[in-house]
This record gives structure tokens, sequence and C-alpha cells, in this order.
């Protein structure tokens, strides 16, 4: 059993981990999967935006990049038009020194996009969305309309503060939701409406403060009650003042621990280990992983065949290994946000590309290395050469280290999932970025404790003011598209500072490892996300279903 290079843990390499790499030639890898998921994410910004301008057209962007950020930036509208020209920064390789000190220096001076916002209108403030209009600060978001602070919007409409919503409209602080309408503070519920604060409940609706239901109509605290007892007790309940709310959280924290927790969500999946898997097959320490076959250490990916090691991606992509936000691929190794393209490794923001390596921001180019063109027979007979001058230098099989990330780590997925202090980043050789909110041009700064209490007594010129967090002290501005919608669907004001809610919003996730326990029920020996020590009852399959159904 290997030691993990940067975590010195050891690690298995199995027979079937072994016969993928050899079909795709690469050696056996020398970091943990960890180890290896962290370095990929952390070349993923997917939330922090910035004003800056661009270097290219000096005009005043948004970007993911940093003002201070050791790349250049191109307004996207400019870099994903045809006056782009990234051919123009090609470059011979060079043998006398490390690919990857080389890349470092050519990331320097190709331009990178500010932003992925595809096809979307008014949807200038967010990033990697396609499809879209009338969003602020959502991130991964697309075929939406009117979402604000959601992480992870798909097809749906109105909903604000929600991580991941699917085919969904009207949602206020929910957490993976599929199929739902006007819920509040919904968890892991399908097909639900006017409810609020549920966990875990399918096909509901009016019902408030509940768990593991399934179809039921007029349920208080699990309680079955008739249509007017039920609506009778919910005029009690005020959703509009912050104190009720915040009394509400505080039973529902209560009630959240008798919440029975499924060990494993599998459907439609066969042969597979992992979690939070759809229609897979035969997939291997896999998590948030829809319809794939044949695969390894995915996380968040949908759509792939044989391929392993990913973090985001889909759309039919084959034989990919070591990518970060690859679709529509095949045989694509080492690469971050490529897509609709073949036969490439060690490439960044390319599209529609055939046989290339080393390459940053190329569409429908073939036989190109660091962004030079070659014939077919020049490219076929270069590549060898570099890629024994890889191995050589141990870099053959590596992605790209963390140290030539364009982002510091606390601005990457990496710091959510694998949480690292400034001095641990620091002294790895990795960037750190103090996080110093600007002071926004305000009439003046009130503490969130100060405002009123009900959303009725909130004055229109609270968009004039800034909110300093309650938590991080950290000031943030109210938007008159999220007024309206608070006042519409009588709503408290927010107390937290956006990057605060989204943080609390992923303490509910489902962690992507797994631990052994015992059935909390019959006691049979049991693989789940969730550890011995944590507090959450877990059931096997056979118990969940026979006391949830």
């Amino acid at each position: 059993m290997p030691n993990c290079k940067q975590c010195s843990t050891g690690f298995e390499i199995t027979d079937d981990d072994r016969k993928f790499y050899e079909k795709i030639k690469i050696p056996e890898p020398t970091h943990c999967p960890d180890c290896r998921m962290q370095r990929r994410m952390s070349f993923r910004n997917e939330r922090k935006l910035y004003q800056r301008k661009c270097d290219v057209t000096g005009k005043e962007i948004i970007s993911v990049f940093a003002p201070d950020s050791w790349v250049k930036v191109c307004d996207k509208d400019h870099w994903f038009s045809d006056k782009f020209e990234p051919m123009n920064y090609g470059r011979d390789y060079d043998f006398n020194r490390p690919f990857f000190d080389q890349f470092k220096d050519f990331m320097k001076e190709v331009p990178f996009p500010s932003l992925r916002v595809e096809t979307s209108e008014n949807c200038d403030f967010n990033t990697d969305m396609s499809d879209c209009s009338d969003c602020y600060l959502c991130s991964r978001t697309h075929k939406c309309q009117d979402m604000l602070y959601t992480y992870r919007g798909n097809a749906s409409s109105s909903c604000v503060d929600c991580y991941q919503a699917v085919k969904s409209e009207l949602l206020y602080e929910c957490v993976e939701c599929i199929n739902c309408y006007n819920g509040k503070y919904l968890f892991f519920c399908s097909d639900c409406s006017d409810s609020a604060f549920l966990i875990d409940c399918r096909g509901c609706r009016d019902c408030f403060m509940c768990t593991n239901l399934r179809k039921k109509q007029y349920c208080f605290m699990n309680e079955q009650l008739t249509k007017e007892e039920y609506f009778k007790k919910m005029e009690e309940f005020d959703f509009s003042s912050y104190n009720h709310v915040q009394k509400a959280f505080k039973l529902f924290k209560d009630i959240k621990l008798k919440a029975i927790h499924r060990d494993l969500i599998m459907v439609n999946t066969e042969d597979s280990v992992g979690d939070n898997l759809y229609d897979c097959k035969n997939c291997y320490m896999c998590f948030g992983v829809k319809f794939a076959q044949d695969c390894r250490y995915l996380w968040d990916v949908m759509k792939y065949k044989d391929s392993a090691d990913a973090y985001s991606g889909g759309r039919d992509s084959e034989l990919c290994y070591e990518t970060t936000s690859v679709s529509a691929c095949y045989n694509t190794k080492f690469c971050l946000r490529v897509t609709y393209s073949s036969d490439v490794s060690y490439s960044m923001f390319c599209r529609t590309c055939e046989s290339c390596f080393g390459c940053i921001g190329l569409k429908h180019k073939k036989f190109c290395i660091f962004n030079k063109q070659y014939t077919e027979e020049e490219y076929k007979a270069l590549l060898p050469k570099i890629i024994e001058h890889k191995k050589n230098a141990g870099e053959w099989g590596e992605f790209f280290p963390i140290t030539l990330s364009p982002y510091a780590y606390n601005e990457t997925t990496a710091h959510e999932y694998f949480p690292k202090q400034k001095n641990e980043v620091e002294s790895a050789g990795w960037h750190w970025r103090n996080d110093e909110t600007e002071i926004p041009n305000v009439e003046k700064i009130i503490p969130a404790d100060k405002l009123p209490g009900n959303i009725k007594d909130i004055p229109d010129d609270v968009l004039n003011w800034a909110i300093k967090c309650e938590v991080t002290n950290r000031p943030f501005k109210i938007t008159a598209q999220e007024l309206n919608y608070y006042r519409a669907n009588k709503l408290p004001m927010p107390h937290l500072h956006p990057d605060e809610r989204h943080k609390r919003r992923l303490e509910f996730k489902r962690p992507p490892k797994l631990f052994d326990r015992n059935c909390a029920k019959c006691q049979k020996e049991i693989k789940t996300p969730y550890s011995q020590d944590r507090p959450e009852v877990v059931y096997c399959e056979e118990c969940y279903l026979s006391d949830v159904y």
C-alpha cells in the first residue's frame, strides 16, 4: 500500500484501478483520492466575485479572479468572441525546464475569461451560468429565472438562498430539493408544496416541522391533523417575524435529530460503492453522481463513462482522468474547463479541440502544443518526447499542482471540503487571500440585531444601508429584487452575510465519505457518510424502507 505524497496517509490502489491506468497509459497515482480531489478543487472558484479591470480592454468588469490575481483576465464578452485570438500567445516547448514551470509562465501570458455566463440576460453578477435571466449572486445555475444567492439551481425559478434546487419554484433556504413549490426550509425533499421545515419528505403538501413523510397533507410535527386544525395551528406562526423563525429553528434542531437517515442513497444503481448515486453502474467511491458507468473517484459528475478522478462535468464524457469541469470529452486527461474535445491533456479552457497538449483558451484547433500550431506528423513526433521529459521530472500522471491555481486556496471549493488554516496553506506554499470586505458606499451601517423584527416594518430606505452580519461582522447589502421577494413572500430580513448563509447550508449536505457504523434499529454493520460519532439516526436500507414506507 503506497503512502500519499502529500498527506503521508496509506491508500489502496485496487486491481480495477490498475486496469484503468493501463488502459489510458498513465502511471499509478502518488496522491490519495482525497488529496487528488483537493488538488482538482483548488482550481475552482465557484462563488467569489470581484470588481476589477479587464487586462485586455481596460473595461471595468466582474470576475472570479481578484484584482491582484497573478493571471491576466479578459472580459468574458471579448474572450468568447472572435476578437480574442489565443494562438497569438503560442510558444515552443523548452526541454531544459520542467513542464509545470513553463506552464505557469504560460498562464501569466494568456488571459483567462472573467466569468462563465452564457446565453443569459441580466446575470452579470453570477458565475458558471447558462440560459438564465434576472439572477444575482448564483453559481452553477442553468435554465433558471429570478434566482438569488443559490448554488446549483437547475430549471427553477424564484428560489432564494438555496443549495441544489431542481425543477422548483418559490423556495427559500432549501437544500437538495426536486420538483418543489412554495417551500421554506426544506431539506432533501421532492414533490412537496406549501410546506416548511421538512426533512426527507416526498409528495407532501401543507405540512410543517415534519420528517420522513410520504404523500401526506395537513401534518404538524408528524401528527396528522384535519385541514381546519392544521390551518388554525399555522395561524400561530408568523413567517415574516425574525423571532418566530429563530424559535422555529431551535425546535427544528431537536426534530432534525429524530429524523431517520438512510445509510446510502442509491437509486437505480448496481454494483457500486459511494453515496447519492442515481442511475449508475459499476462505480467505485463516487459521490453525487448521476448516469455514470464504470467510473471511479468521481464527485458531482453526470453522464460519464469509463472515467476516474473528476470533479464537476458531464455531457457524455468517456475515458477522462484527473479533470475538473470537463464535459462532452473523450480521452481527456489533466484538464480544467475543456469541452467538446478529444485527446487533449494538460490544458485549460479549450473548446472543440482535438490532439492538443498544454494549451489555454483554444477553440476548433488540432495538433497544438502551448498554443503553437504543428502538423500532424510534427505533433505526433514531439508529444512522446514531451511525455518522456515529464516522466523524467516526475510530472507525468500528476494534475496541475495547487501552486499553479490562479486562486487563493480559501477562494476555492477545496477550502469548503478540505478546510485549512492560513498558516497551513502558506506553509504548504499555496496562496491565501485575506478576506477583507470593502465597506460599501452607503448612508449607514446597521447591526443585524437592530433591524426591525418584521419584514412589514422594514423601510424602503434599507436599500441604502449596509447590514452587519451578526456572526462575522461583514457588511452586506440588500438589493431591490431581494427586498421585493421578502415582502411578497412575507419573509424576515436575513441577519447573516450571504457567505455565512451558504456555509450553514453546507452543513446539511451528506459528507462525501464512507464510514463503518451500525444500523440504529437492527444493529447490522453498514457503510454510510455519517460517522459513528455523529448524532444522526441512521438506518440500513431494509429498516429505513420498513419504517418510512
